[in-house]
């Protein structure tokens, strides 16, 4: 018998999925075998730096920080994109190396370079990954397992709602807990203008 989440936990009311899915990006890239509690420690600074810079900050508070309906627009778009790289900038800053964010197509997600990137995606209520439906959410692809076709995902709510299902992935040593099939992301399961490359290059 499936077990029933009953209590209240992060994404029930709030929208933050997506500075989780950028730190589990950035966690991905530089630490991946380091424990959430500790990376999470030493990044404390880094988390309040990032939401000090939050653009309506109360509207991922009220759960609409991965609303992307069609009244948002190109202009919520380009909000969402200069975000992402701002939290980046922000998570690289006073080290020796800086970030490079980009835009993809999702036709690129099955020739990236997992070895060196990782993809930050909205998804929509439609999509679903190897536990069921996901909701509106954004998440963090950390690798590709191009036997079975399906894009290893970090997702920030997956233990809450379906359990702990961590797996480390064999090519990257990267860590991920549940999969999206490569037929699973599509123009009606995933927001197309909001996928976002990102890797880390010395500076």
């Amino acid at each position: 018998m499936k077990q029933i989440q009953r209590i209240l936990a992060q994404g029930h009311f709030d929208g933050f999925c997506l500075i989780y899915a950028l730190f589990n990006g950035y966690k991905a890239l530089k630490n991946p075998e380091v424990k959430a509690s500790d990376f999470a420690s030493k990044n404390s600074h880094s988390w309040k730096r990032v939401i000090g810079s939050t653009p309506s900050l109360h509207n991922f508070v009220l759960g609409e920080g991965s609303d992307f309906g069609e009244l948002k627009g190109s202009t919520d778009v380009k909000l969402k994109q200069r975000f992402v790289g701002t939290c980046m900038e922000a998570l690289t800053d006073g080290v020796r190396y800086k970030p490079v964010v980009s835009k993809v197509e999702i036709s690129d997600l099955t020739t990236i370079d997992f070895s060196e990137s990782v993809v930050i995606i909205c998804v929509t209520d439609k999509a679903e990954s190897e536990n069921g439906q996901m909701g509106d959410h954004w998440v963090c692809i950390i690798g590709r397992d191009e036997d079975e076709g399906k894009y290893l995902v970090a997702c920030s709510f997956t233990h809450q709602r379906y359990g702990f299902t961590e797996r480390q992935d064999a090519e990257t040593k990267r860590f991920y807990n549940t999969t999206i099939t490569y037929r699973g992301l599509n123009r009606t399961t995933i927001y197309p203008d909001n996928i976002n490359r990102i890797s880390i290059i010395p500076s």
